[in-house]
C-alpha cells in the first residue's frame, strides 16, 4: 500500500508541474497580447486626452486665455506656445495656431515639413472673450511623434 502511494505521488507531482508550466506560458502570452493592444489603441487616446487637457487649461487660466485672444502681440503667442511645450512630452513635436474664428486654421508651407509621413493629431478650441477683450479665436494644436 505504501509503495502505491509513492508511485501515485510522483504522478501527481508531474501533473502539478505541467499545470504550473501551462499557467506560466499562458500568463506570459496574455501579458504580451494585452500590452500590444494597449499600444495600438491607447496611443491615440493618450494624445487626444493630452491635447484636450492642454487646450482646456489654456481656456480656464486668465493669463493664458488673454494670450490666446491677443492676436496682435506675437510675444503672446510665443508665451502660449512655450506653455504648451512644457506640457508636451519630449518625444513629440507640436504647433499651436491661433486663427480667426471664421478663417481656415491649418498647417501651411514650412509648418508641413516636419509632419510628412507622420500621423498628426489635432484638437481645436474656440475662445471668444475674457473680461476685457472680445475677439473670437480658434486655437488649434497639432501634435505628432518625433523621428526616432
Amino acid at each position: 500500500m505504501v509503495g502505491n502511494l509513492l508511485k501515485n505521488k510522483r504522478g501527481w507531482l508531474r501533473i502539478l508541474e505541467a499545470t504550473i508550466a501551462v499557467l506560466i506560458v499562458t500568463g506570459v502570452m496574455v501579458l504580451v497580447y494585452s500590452r500590444q493592444v494597449d499600444r495600438e489603441s491607447g496611443f491615440d487616446n493618450y494624445i487626444g486626452n493630452l491635447e484636450e487637457k492642454i487646450l482646456l487649461d489654456i481656456s480656464s487660466d486668465k493669463v493664458l486665455r488673454g494670450y490666446a485672444l491677443d492676436n496682435i502681440n506675437v510675444a503672446s503667442l510665443e508665451d502660449l506656445s512655450n506653455y504648451v511645450g512644457t506640457q508636451i512630452p519630449p518625444n513629440f513635436d507640436y504647433i499651436l495656431k491661433s486663427c480667426s474664428f471664421t478663417g481656415d486654421c491649418k498647417l501651411e508651407g514650412t509648418e508641413l515639413d516636419g509632419t510628412k509621413g507622420k500621423d498628426v493629431f489635432t484638437k481645436s478650441l474656440i475662445i471668444s472673450a475674457n473680461e476685457n477683450i472680445y475677439n473670437p479665436r480658434e486655437l488649434k494644436l497639432f501634435v505628432w511623434e518625433k523621428q526616432s
